[in-house]
């Protein structure tokens, strides 16, 4: 059975002095089992972390820009959906001149893959 992979925070979020309290937040919320204080404190960390934001708002982004593909892509097999989204979202990164890290890229052609149908095609 495969899990979630998981990342360092600083991967996650770049440099971590501009999130040092909220992260305090977040570990103590997590120990004291607050969920509500565990999303506040993450919210927090998202805010600051400049990798994260840009990560986030592309992806929001490319969602959009294949909107126009949803019908077709949800009739697709995941393998097949997963394969056109990766290759959308290649060209999608090149044409605005952007660049991230195989781990995120991996993470939003996977969220595409989840959002634009789930496992029932397979």
């Amino acid at each position: 059975m495969g899990g979630r992979k998981g990342y360092s925070l600083r991967t996650v979020v770049g440099p971590l002095s501009p999130i040092e309290k909220p992260e305090k937040e977040l570990l103590r919320a997590i120990e004291n089992e607050d969920p509500k204080k565990v999303v506040a404190s993450s919210a927090k960390i998202i805010a600051r972390s400049d990798l994260a934001l840009d990560s986030i708002g592309y992806g929001y982004l490319f969602m959009d820009s294949i909107s126009d593909d949803y019908k077709r892509l949800r009739a697709q097999s995941t393998k097949e959906r997963r394969k056109e989204l990766a290759k959308k979202w290649a060209l999608f990164r090149k044409e605005r001149g952007k660049t991230f890290d195989v781990r995120i890229n991996r993470d939003v052609v996977d969220s595409a893959t989840r959002i634009l149908g789930g496992e029932e095609n397979e």
